[in-house]
């Protein structure tokens, strides 16, 4: 069954949205691309072993599979093949198709227009880069650098720049100087260049600045200058003793060696440059007024990652590159939305939403719930997400009107433009292209459902109902209203459709015809308390061939709250990192539960065996569940639950915990190699909810220690860990096998080698699925006939 299993993986429709790409992914074939008609009778053409594919027009694709390009007249049919081909790539905005030839033939790179004709070649090219406005063209002809920008639409070039120094790249200077930064590696590390057609090049001299192995162009707000970051790798050094220091705040100095890291305005006119301070960090500029964020260094942290889960207390100022004066900003709660033109700022508070006017350098206090969510959209407009409705307003005046309401429980802007700042995930520019033509996802929480709706001119016009099937890979031809997606459920396999204006939806593709049975399984929902009391959900997935007359067994699989991912095709697979596979358990005879879990002041130990208890006292109210034979499994987090239920309660007959915590006193003031630091935040305010450290909290960390009350475990265990985890250390895991083992306790520990915190590589991830369903066969259905669990379980009781 899993190797005629099939995923449907994206949608890339035509110009014109009459033909459509598509992957397949398969458990053991290689992936096939698959071109299809989007309208009856629906031709396809398949190939394997797809690099890339590009629509070069309405009806012409490039594909490039090892060392072949294929061009294909998809009216026609008719194909042409070029071998040799190392690489290729479609600029959509220039239309120009670039091939890049391998070394047997000489690295000739060849441009087509967008009608495939051959338009220009280049010998001896090393590498492209397509630029916002231009693209750039690196060659080495014998001892000489050369670097290239292509201009009359492709046909033709100009020479820019020319070295005996290797390029290490070269990039426009994304500021109001136009031009190109150009680096170059020497033996004393990278040289910068400004470099501009009909200019004199300009060489970045400051001596300070020698030795740097990478630089970054960033966005300028300031016309005359050119926004670099410069960084010097410092390996870490091999000494005798390696010496810590309690007041850095920074560790990962000391496990990864550091990065030297300089960002400066370089004004090539005059060659100065202006060195950003040391107490600030995430430089962002805002708009073409000088203007740049930054944020202030808490020097009183003791660590880096201490405020991941406090509430933000960071001081964001606003610095004129022309005066020299910095601003301090409103405090916010983490979350700002940035003007793409740099007039204002869209600040969120603890009390709600406040414009900054960046000229003015004032505030105004905007009538919008913290809630609300802004998106900065065409002149002086900006919309406004509440709740279920959708608002316009307009920025100075503040005059609002609604556009649209739904029936929904919030709303979600689909794919709108976003440009991060260094200031933090959620202090973002977030804008709209067309503010009077754009698509939202309207979602109701509570019944786990969505619909997409198109907003344009005051008018919502539904494009998939709501529907409790999961929509992927949506995407519209907006000039002809066109729309493509995959949707599936857990017993609904992948299908591809498409939907023109007013129109029915119609089916593309349907994945998966072979599979039978999947339409038979049968998801039942069971509501029970949680750990405050509130009502949470649980699926109880019954196999195709259910029959209510018999009695099951059942896996429980947790991991906090799950039912959002309910939805998803229940595809037998074995690539499974985390080992959990509900449809091979159903195919072998269990049922297979995915319960929620909530946490409360008892912490999380206590909160997930107190939801897991309720979950089962509403399992064994079923006739056709034996709650002889229930197994729990669960990694990571969900792994650490698993680790505490099964020496609190005996109510299971096997448990399966992976890369799991055994001991959170011990591993809550640990290195975590993952993060480089101590692991105490994700402790005190993150993932395990403590609400405060050891120090302060000792009861409640000895009341949520798995270890201290492992030893009572009444059942078998399977533990299983990465041997290469930087996430949770393998010794956690061990350690748990060592307490089970030394009082004599059925257990059995997997370690599989060089393999991360979720398993990687297919071998791994079908060995553990195997040995998965190996162990609830053994333990749950009294299979007795394999050898790996035997040498264990002999004699065990």
């Amino acid at each position: 069954m899993t190797e005629s299993a099939e995923e449907l993986l994206s949608v890339m429709p035509s110009p014109d949205g009459r033909w459509a790409v598509y992957f397949n992914g398969y458990e053991s074939r290689p992936t096939t691309l698959t071109v299809v008609e989007t309208k009856a009778p629906f031709k396809k053409i398949v190939r394997e072993g797809v690099v890339k594919p590009y629509f070069i027009n309405d009806y012409t694709i490039a594909i490039h599979r090892g060392n072949v390009l294929e061009i294909i007249d998809l009216r026609s049919g008719v194909s042409r093949e070029i071998k040799g081909v190392d690489k290729i790539e479609f600029v959509s905005k220039a239309r120009l198709l670039l091939v890049l030839y391998d070394a047997k033939q000489g690295n000739r790179l060849e441009i087509y227009d967008s009608r495939c004709k051959l338009i220009q070649k280049m010998e001896s090219v090393i590498r492209w880069v397509n630029g916002k406005n231009r693209i750039l063209v690196m060659t080495k002809e014998k001892d000489q650098h050369h670097l290239y920008q292509l201009n009359n639409n492709g046909k033709g070039r100009v020479g820019l720049w020319s070295s005996a120094y290797e390029i290490f790249n070269a990039v426009e200077s994304e500021s109001g100087l136009d031009g190109l930064i150009v680096s170059a590696k020497t033996s004393s590390g990278l040289v910068v260049y400004f470099v501009k057609e009909g200019n004199s090049t300009v060489e970045l001299t400051d001596i300070s600045l020698r030795g740097f192995t990478y630089v970054k162009v960033n966005p300028s707000s300031d016309s005359g200058a050119v926004f670099l970051t410069l960084q010097k790798a410092i390996p870490k050094k091999q000494r005798v003793v390696d010496i810590w220091y309690g007041n850095e705040q920074n560790l990962g100095k000391y496990t990864r060696g550091q990065n030297l890291t300089n960002h400066i305005l370089w004004y090539p006119k005059q060659n100065r440059i202006y060195k950003f301070g040391e107490d600030f960090t995430g430089f962002t500029a805002i708009g073409t007024n000088n203007l740049f964020l930054k944020m202030k260094i808490d020097r009183n942290q003791v660590d880096v990652n201490d405020d991941q889960f406090k509430p933000n207390s960071k001081e964001i100022y606003l610095w004129n590159s022309l005066t020299n004066k910095d601003s301090m900003l409103p405090l916010d709660d983490g979350h700002m939305n940035i003007d793409p033109q740099g007039r204002s700022l869209l600040i969120r508070a603890s009390d709600g939403w406040v414009r900054f006017d960046t000229e003015k350098l004032s505030a105004v206090k905007l009538d919008w719930a913290k809630e609300a969510i802004p998106y900065y959209g065409a002149g002086e407009k900006v919309i406004w997400i509440a709740k279920n409705e959708v608002w316009e307003q307009d920025l100075w005046s503040l005059k609002k009107r609604s556009l649209v309401s739904l029936h929904a429980d919030e709303l979600e802007v689909f794919r709108p433009q976003k440009m991060y700042t260094g200031i933090g995930v959620n202090r973002l520019s977030q804008y709209l292209e067309q503010s009077t033509d754009f698509v939202v996802i309207a979602k109701n929480t509570k019944e786990l459902t969505s619909s997409y709706v198109h907003v344009k001119n005051k008018k919502a016009d539904v494009i998939i109902p709501e529907t409790t099937d999961r929509i992927q890979y949506f995407s519209r031809v907006a000039k002809v209203e066109k729309m493509f997606w995959i949707e599936d459920n857990y017993n609904k396999a992948f299908t591809f459709r498409k939907k023109e204006r007013s129109s029915k939806p119609i089916t593309v593709y349907s994945s998966n015809e072979t599979d039978s049975q999947s339409v038979n399984i049968i998801k039942k929902m069971l509501f029970y308390n949680g750990a405050n009391g509130e009502e949470l959900e649980g699926s109880l997935y019954l196999p195709a061939n259910f029959d209510h007359s018999k009695k099951y067994p059942v896996v429980l699989s947790i991991y906090e709250q799950q039912q959002r991912f309910m939805n998803k095709f229940l595809l037998p697979t074995f690539k499974n990192g985390r080992g959990i596979n509900a449809r091979l358990l159903l195919e072998s005879g269990y049922l297979v539960m995915f319960p929620d879990i909530t946490y409360g002041d008892q912490g999380p130990g206590v909160s997930a065996l107190m939801c897991i208890n309720n979950a089962l006292d509403e399992l064994q109210k079923l006739l056709y569940v034996d709650m002889e034979k229930v197994g729990l499994m669960g990694q990571s987090f969900g792994g650490y639950e698993t680790n505490f239920i099964a020496g609190h309660s005996n109510r299971f007959s096997a448990f399966i915990s992976g890369n799991s915590i055994s001991d959170i006193i011990h591993t809550s003031y640990a290195f975590n190699y993952n993060f480089d630091s101590p692991d105490y935040w994700r402790y005190e305010e993150g993932q395990f909810r403590m609400k405060g450290s050891f120090v302060n909290n000792k009861q409640k960390y000895i009341n949520n220690n798995p270890l201290y009350e492992i030893s009572k475990i009444t059942a078998p265990m399977l533990l299983w860990a990465g041997t290469a985890d930087q996430n949770v250390d393998p010794e956690e895991t061990r350690s748990l096998f060592n307490v089970l083992r030394k009082y004599q306790k059925p257990v059995i520990a997997l370690w599989y080698k060089d393999e991360g915190h979720s398993l990687g590589r297919a071998t791994s991830q079908k060995d553990l699925s195997l040995r998965v369903l190996d162990w609830f066969d053994y333990h749950l259905f009294g299979r007795k006939d394999v050898l790996w669990i035997n040498k264990q379980m002999k004699g065990a009781f």
